[in-house]
């Protein structure tokens, strides 16, 4: 699936990422998240130029330059579930989501 960025946790995929980051782009970016944190915290938008030490308890994840819009805004769509088995597969979704629309027009800048 092209449309989940490919992603990777600082504590066990730093070498992956790196090797990874040498075969993109120049203008290729990536949203660097703490794992236990909200409401935008600590997110940094790094480059390939970006070298940075290993740092534990965050993700890397490729940037969504061009993100589909809803009258030009951004949004993300959550839905939960529990899974309770995997032999056979048993998966619970549960009724309640989340749906987050951005106040201010999406603009690339």
């Amino acid at each position: 699936m092209d449309f989940i960025p490919k992603t990777y946790f600082t504590s066990e995929d730093w070498k992956r990422f790196h090797i990874h980051k040498k075969d993109e782009l120049p203008n290729t970016m990536w949203i660097l998240k703490p794992l236990g944190s909200s409401c935008g915290k600590g997110i940094k938008l790094i480059n390939k130029k970006f070298i940075g030490k290993k740092i534990p308890g965050y993700l890397i994840s490729e940037y969504i330059q061009n993100p589909h819009l809803l009258m030009g805004h951004k949004y993300d769509l959550r839905i939960y579930v529990l899974v309770t088995n995997n032999d056979p597969l048993k998966i619970y979704l549960f009724d309640n989501g989340l749906t987050r629309i951005c106040t201010e027009p999406y603009t690339s800048e």
